[in-house]
Parts: C-alpha cells; sequence; structure tokens
C-alpha cells in the first residue's frame, strides 16, 4: 500500500473529500526543513513550490512553470495528474477549490502550513488544524511514529558592523507605525523578518541562515517566541568563531533581548500565549504568512484583523549603506570565484565529467573561503537537455556527463559575511550551433537592457519586465518564471515584496522599486530536449538623478562574471547593445586583475 492511499484511508475516517498539503512550515517559508516536506513524501515531487490535492480517487500536483518539465518527471507512474499553474486550459487552486465546494464536497487542509490568505482566497470548508491526516496515514504506511523535527537551535548575534542599525531602531519603526494606525499587536511568523528585526541569524533551515520564531510588538513591549530543542534556554557554547560581529553563546543573545526590552518565550507557547490575550483588539501581520490556525485563534477573540507587516518587508528590502558596502565586498570575493571556476571549465576538457562532479568543485572552491559561512542555495549544474528544467538538481547516483558541443548552464550562491549571492551563467563546451549562439545572444541582450535602465520613481518590476523579455517575444519564445526577485542580507536567496515579473499579483498591486533594493536580472531559454540558456546578474536599485520632471533610478550591477564570448553573435546586436556589452566585459575583467 503506497501513502496516498493510506491518505485516502485516513479522509473517509474523518470526512474528506479532498484533502490539499505542501512541503510548508508554520513560517510559510520557501526551504522547509526536512521535517515538514509532507508533500514530498506523497507525491515524489520536490520542487520548492507544489500543492497536492488528493481525492478519494484523483490526485493533482499544481506547480508554476518552473518546475513542469521536472515534475512531468518525478510523478512519473504515481497516477498524480500535473496542474500547470497560469497555463490556459488549466485551472488556478482557487478556481478548483471553489468548484469542488460548489459541488458539495468537503475539502481539507493543515491550518498550520496554509496561510491565512489562503483560507481566505481558496475557502477551505474544513481545516485539519494538527495535520493529523498526515500524520496517522504516516503512521499506518510505514507501522512507526512521524519523525521528530530535527532542527538547530542555534541562534547568532550581528553587529551593527554587519547591520547597520540597532534592534531598539528597528522596533521603534514598528511602534511608529502601530502608534499612526492605531492598532495595538504587530504579530511576525515570517522567519527572514524576524531575523532582520532581532538582528539574529540561525540554522533551522538548510542554506537559509533563520531560527524558528514569531514576534509580538505593542507600542509597550516586545517579545520574541524562539525554538529550543531542550525545552529552556541552554546555557553553552553554540560557536568557536570568536569574531567579533557573532554572539559567542545563547546567553548573550538572551542578555541582548533584555537589552532591547524584548521578553524572550519558547517557541512552543506562542498558541497559548494568542488564546490567553485579551479580546476584541487591532493587531496587524501579513496575511500570506501567518498560519491560519493562529489567526484563527484572533478572529474567535473579535479581534479586528489588519493585513498588515508594518512595513518591515519594505524596511527589510531596502539595504542601508552598511549593508550595501558589505554586499559590494561579498559580491567581490563571490565574482572571483565563480570567474575562476567558469574560465577552468572553459580551458579544460571536462567531458570525461559529470554534472555532479563540476558542482561539487564549484560549492568546494566557494566553501574554501572561510568568509562563505554556507550556499545559498542548492547549486545547479546541468547539461545539454538537463538545464531545461529551471530547478534541476544533479545527483551523484543520477546526473548526466558533461556533453560536448552542447551548453553547460550553473545557477549557484553562498552565504556570505556581509551579503547573500547568486548567479547564473551558461557556457559553450565544444563547438555550439547557430541556434545555440542566436540564443544565448537573445538572453543576454534581455539581461543588458534591463541592467541598464533607468527609470522613473514609483515603477514596479511590472513596468520593466519587458526590457529583458523582449528579445524572447520578438521570436514567440517566453521563459516561465519571473526575470527578477529580490534577494536578502545574509538570509533568503528569495526576497519580496518586490519583484521583476509581467504577470501582475492578484491583489493587482506591485511593490514599487526603490534606492537599496536587490533584485535579479536573469531572463532565459530554455528547449525542452536540447539545452537551457540563463544568464543571472544582482542589481543594486540606485538613484541616478533628480530633474524638474521627477526622480530617476537605475541599477548599480554587483555580479560581474563574463559572458561567454563562444556564444555572441554581434552582428545580431545593435550598437548600443554591442556598447553595453563591451563595457560589462571589460569591467569583468578590470575587477579580476
Amino acid at each position: 500500500m503506497r501513502l496516498i492511499e493510506c491518505i485516502r484511508e485516513e479522509m473517509q475516517n474523518v470526512g474528506y473529500d479532498w484533502y490539499l498539503t505542501k512541503d510548508c512550515d508554520p513560517h510559510m517559508s520557501e526551504y522547509v526543513n526536512d521535517y515538514y516536506k509532507f508533500r514530498s513524501l506523497i507525491s515524489g515531487f520536490t520542487g520548492s513550490n507544489g500543492t497536492l490535492a488528493v481525492g478519494l480517487e484523483k490526485a493533482y500536483l499544481f506547480t508554476d512553470g518552473r518546475y513542469f518539465i521536472q515534475a512531468e518527471k518525478e510523478l512519473e507512474g504515481s497516477g498524480i495528474e500535473l496542474m500547470k499553474l497560469s497555463t490556459p486550459g488549466f485551472p488556478s487552486i482557487k478556481e478548483f477549490v471553489t468548484n469542488l465546494i460548489k459541488e458539495g464536497l468537503t475539502v481539507a487542509c493543515p491550518s498550520e502550513i496554509f496561510s491565512y490568505k489562503e483560507i481566505l482566497d481558496y475557502g477551505f470548508n474544513a481545516l485539519d488544524n494538527d495535520n493529523s491526516v498526515f500524520l496517522d496515514a504516516y503512521y499506518k504506511f510505514k507501522g512507526e511514529e512521524y519523525p521528530k523535527p530535527q532542527i538547530d537551535d542555534t541562534v547568532e548575534f550581528l553587529s551593527e558592523e554587519l547591520t547597520g542599525e540597532s534592534t531598539e531602531k528597528k522596533i521603534e519603526k514598528i511602534r511608529k507605525y502601530l502608534i499612526d494606525n492605531e492598532i495595538f499587536y504587530y504579530f511576525s511568523a515570517s522567519l527572514d523578518s524576524n531575523m532582520w528585526l532581532l538582528n539574529i541569524r540561525g540554522n533551522a533551515i538548510k542554506y537559509n541562515p533563520m531560527a524558528f520564531s514569531y514576534v509580538m510588538v505593542t507600542p509597550r513591549e516586545a517579545c520574541v517566541f524562539i525554538f529550543d530543542n531542550e525545552g529552556k534556554y541552554r546555557r553553552e557554547e553554540i560557536l568557536n568563531d570568536t569574531r567579533i560581529h557573532l554572539s559567542k553563546n545563547f546567553d548573550e543573545t538572551i542578555d541582548l533581548f533584555k537589552k532591547e526590552r524584548i521578553n524572550c518565550f519558547l517557541y512552543e507557547h506562542f498558541e497559548k500565549f494568542l488564546a490567553n490575550l485579551p479580546g476584541s483588539r487591532r493587531a496587524c501581520f501579513a496575511f500570506d504568512k501567518m498560519p491560519a490556525k493562529f489567526a484563527r485563534i484572533l478572529e474567535n477573540k473579535n479581534y479586528q484583523l489588519i493585513n498588515s507587516d508594518c512595513n518591515v518587508s519594505r524596511l527589510q528590502a531596502m539595504k542601508n549603506e552598511t549593508e550595501i558596502n558589505n554586499l559590494r565586498e561579498a559580491y567581490s570575493k563571490d565574482n572571483k570565484v565563480v570567474s575562476e571556476f567558469q574560465k577552468w571549465v572553459k580551458e579544460n576538457d571536462v567531458t570525461n565529467m559529470n554534472e555532479y562532479d563540476l558542482m561539487k568543485r564549484l560549492d568546494s572552491m566557494r566553501l574554501y573561503n572561510s568568509d562563505c559561512r554556507d550556499l545559498s542555495f542548492d547549486t545547479i549544474s546541468a547539461s545539454g537537455p538537463n538545464a531545461a528544467m529551471m530547478h534541476y538538481e544533479s545527483k551523484k547516483d543520477d546526473c548526466s556527463e558533461i556533453l560536448k558541443d552542447n551548453l553547460y548552464l550553473f545557477d549557484s550562491g553562498g552565504q556570505w559575511i556581509g551579503g547573500t549571492t547568486d548567479i547564473t551563467r551558461t557556457v559553450a563546451i565544444g563547438t555550439p550551433t547557430y541556434e545555440m549562439k542566436h540564443d544565448y545572444t537573445r538572453v543576454a541582450r534581455g539581461m543588458l537592457a534591463l541592467m541598464n535602465a533607468v527609470f522613473i520613481e514609483g515603477c514596479s518590476g511590472l513596468n520593466l519586465d519587458i526590457l529583458a523579455r523582449e528579445p524572447m517575444w520578438e521570436e514567440g519564445d517566453d521563459y516561465k518564471c519571473g526575470t527578477g526577485h529580490g534577494v536578502g542580507y545574509m538570509l533568503s536567496v528569495h526576497e519580496g515584496p518586490h519583484a521583476i515579473r509581467w504577470m501582475q499579483k492578484p491583489v493587482g498591486r506591485e511593490a514599487v522599486l526603490r534606492p537599496g533594493m536587490l533584485v535579479s536580472d536573469e531572463p532565459g531559454i530554455y528547449k525542452e530536449g536540447k539545452y537551457g540558456i540563463r544568464i543571472e546578474n544582482i542589481l543594486l536599485v540606485r538613484e541616478k538623478c533628480e530633474t524638474e520632471d521627477g526622480r530617476f533610478l537605475c541599477f548599480e550591477c554587483l555580479t560581474y562574471v563574463p559572458l561567454d564570448e563562444d556564444l555572441l553573435l554581434r552582428d545580431e546586436m545593435s550598437d548600443k547593445e554591442i556598447m553595453w556589452l563591451d563595457h560589462y566585459q571589460n569591467a569583468c575583467l578590470s575587477r579580476s586583475v
């Protein structure tokens, strides 16, 4: 019997016709600890984004265009049908759930891993508060209890040498927002926002330096609920590192909280804390980041719930000058590593190696520098057709040889002291075809156009996406993802609220690009069964000038790793594009000397 069949048995026991689940923790994190990979266990699909809908007879996996090829491969033989999000002929999750409920069916989800926004949007008519359907099914399937979480609970404190701003000043900004808007409580389940606010980092999620935590701020007090494996505050050293910017032990972190007048509680007490709060207050939190389970507690206490994070995500995204200076240094170190790796790949015969070999070589080169504390995500190392899968993962026993006369794509990043990096390059191995060169040149043209954009203040990524995408659209091609995402500061490699994409969010409001924001510039072409091309630079939004017509912004590029001249067709580029290209290639060369 398969796990999905056990799920169906439990659904019948509790009276659910459909049960939706996903890989998600109670913080709506994009990347999650292995303990929370429910959907992966049931379906076999391992992509970072996907919602599984299990019916008593059918099952569907909803995911976006980054994972269509991967999902078809991983779902093969499972009986689970792929539902392609944002694709004509396929319903959205909301449409799917709405239609089921209209048919009089009971549709449930675990309220601890679905956000309050999802509950409101999708209109579920049943909530499985403790994820009991999955847990009971797992017991029947395996004959053992679901494993307890293996979560690293170490916490580090970052000094102002790295953050540029104290926790006290950040909290005061939240308090001002609360007072100005007559709101009493601010709650946050968002790990990256909590880390930013408290100037701490953790190790609870692979490649994401975050500690499991909840935060509450009022006009008079602040509280943090922080995960601790021992169920008490540990009094032991958590780091051997003695550099001045890191807290050496947990006591110092607790002392910091006390100094900043922050009350510290155990993570598992958050639910009880909410239940004991006085009723009928105004409270705000980001609806898309708070588990429905906790929001419903406040809802049942007659709270007026306001969908706001007190501008924390915007403040977090706008890096201050201290952070910007540290980022420039971190990217300089990362650029050197990637340039050396790319040069080695181009100058050596790598066709006797495989994708995993090259991935390990790049990872070891990056981590050799003691200032790089970790990777920022699993390195993508893809040759030929595998590169057409945007988030392909090469494994030691499941990878391809490096193909001659084809393309090799690598997408990687590091968690440096002073910044989080992300870069993608595509290079020719052997002799590329005209089609490969033509496509690569189109991607390069799009990347350069966005990188050199000048735009008036008030623009969002919605206004700029066409600059990068036009060379692809000109020939009827499109990449099924956004052009750019925000990047955290010693945090997640993906950060909001801003992005560069042509498709508007359902709420119809895009975050404005502001000075200090980081955003990726990564157009691509993906040809199934042939190859994939992506070029990714990280850009910093800066002020360019102010005239009587307004304030104008531009981008400062942080990524300087040369493009592959073997793939560039300069006769298919305009004079302006060639000027941009030469300036960029020369800048890469000067920085490598």
